[in-house]
Parts: C-alpha cells; structure tokens; sequence
C-alpha cells in the first residue's frame, strides 16, 4: 500500500523542482562548514521533523557528516493518538514530491515476528515526523534506500524493542536506525537550550534512564523520547561508545520569535 503524503506544502514545498533547489540550498550550507572530511559510516542517528525552514539547517548539517545503511528502521512518535504502540508500516511505499520511498518488506517481517510490534498503518497515516525527514534522505541517497516506520506511543516494551531492534541489525550489517525527535517546545530561547542540553547530555552519555528521569524531572517536551531510549539501548548493544552532537538550532533563528522556541537537535552515534 503506498501511503500518500500528507505534509507537501505545509511543512516542504509540494512542487519537486522546489523542493530539489531548497534541499540543495541546506546541504550546500552544511556542507560549507564541514571541514572536508569524508561522512562517517554510522548506523544510528536522530534528526529533527518540524518544517524544513525550521529544521533543514541541522538536518542536513548532520545527514552531511553521516552515512547510513541502505535499510532504515525509522522510530517516530505519535502526535495522533491513533493507531497501536510498535506500529509497523510492512509493505509498500512512502510517497513525497520526489518520488516513492520503498518499504523493507524483509526487514518489516523481521520486526513482525516480535509480539510487541503489530502491523498498523492506522498510526501512520496522518502521522509528519517521517514523511517530513524522507525528501532530505531521498536527496542523498535517491533511491537507493528503504525503510521500516514504526510509531511508539508509550514506554511498554521499550527494553524489549530495542534488543529486537539491535538483534536485527547486529544480524544486518547494512540495517541502520533513525530516530525522530524534535526537542523542547514553546519556553523561550534560553530556557528551551537549558531544557534541551540537560536531555541532550544524558543521551551523550548514552544513559536511556537518566534521559527519562531529566525529561520527567525538568518538564522536556522532547517527543521523540521514546525512540531516542530505543536508539541508546541499541546503541550499547552494538558496542557503540560515543555520541556525536551534528547540528543544534532552535525556531527562532526563521521566525525571529525568541519568547516561544521549539529546540531542534542532530545527532549519531560511533
């Protein structure tokens, strides 16, 4: 089934040729303060999702120092309430401007065959935080990558994801794993890099339960939690020791509204 998208001419341009120029724009940016070494190999990542004025900059800032796998397990949260916890898109394609972005029906079984994840679509439908990172991903990689959406809605079974998670890729050296999340929403500029860096540096710690207890403690309306304690755990798992800060930026610098922020962070694991 191809999911039709959703968000073209509201959070990117709708017209391909448009959206090819503004993408171009954001890696040719990026790509001017990299220091010209070549892009990592790395198999875990989070990249923002609000609308590319917002969040290109670190998007691109972090996909140009990176380069993934050709297969995606994509965790997004849940901004609908519908549809299951562990929702799968298992078959078919992710439609945006630049063409269809092809589902991992393999690596989609793979996920099935764990009791925690379901197929659902019903949680995708409506769903922006993975259509709105994909035109950026089919930018660099054209069609040569897929993908497995699965939407996270609350904390069960979040140690348990993520060893079947890890499993997968440990047995799949070119399956990769993106996390969506767009940080802190609505304090003002400062306080909103105050909230963000307290959660940014528990997940440099590559701490998924001192990430939760700072999101509790200190009120962080980080959405994409969920999946950024997924990708720690993962992460652990597969031996990896460090996390990289790509890119961070907030709202204000495109709207000019310093009193109420949303915080947008790049990151990838080594």
């Amino acid at each position: 089934m191809l999911r039709k998208m959703q968000c073209a001419g509201l959070f990117y341009p709708h017209e391909p040729e448009s959206l090819n120029a503004s993408l171009r724009d954001f890696f040719m940016q990026a790509e001017q303060k990299q220091t010209g070494n070549a892009p990592l190999p790395v198999k875990i990542c989070m990249l923002p999702h609000a609308g590319h004025i917002y969040s290109g900059t670190v998007m691109a800032q972090t996909l140009s120092q990176i380069r993934l796998p050709k297969t995606l397990i994509m965790l997004c949260p849940n901004h609908t309430g519908l549809g299951r916890h562990g929702a799968v898109w298992d078959s078919g394609a992710f439609e945006t401007p630049l063409g269809p972005v092809k589902i991992s029906d393999s690596t989609a079984r793979q996920l099935l065959q764990y009791p925690f994840f379901t197929a659902d679509r019903g949680a995708h439908l409506r769903e922006h935080s993975i259509e709105v990172i994909l035109p950026f991903l089919q930018y660099q990689y054209g069609g040569s990558f897929s993908i497995v959406p699965v939407s996270l809605m609350n904390t069960d079974n979040l140690d348990r994801m993520a060893q079947a998670v890890s499993q997968i890729m440990a047995d799949s050296t070119d399956t990769g794993l993106v996390i969506s999340s767009d940080m802190n929403h609505f304090a003002d500029e400062k306080e909103n890099r105050r909230k963000d860096f307290l959660a940014l540096e528990a997940i440099k710690n590559l701490d998924e339960k001192a990430l939760f207890q700072t999101v509790i403690t200190h009120d962080i309306s980080m959405c994409g939690v969920l999946g950024a304690y997924i990708g720690i755990r993962t992460a652990k798992a597969l031996g990896l020791q460090e996390c990289r800060i790509a890119g961070y930026d907030t709202s204000a610098r495109t709207s000019g509204d310093a009193g109420r922020v949303v915080g947008y962070a790049g990151l990838y694991f080594m």
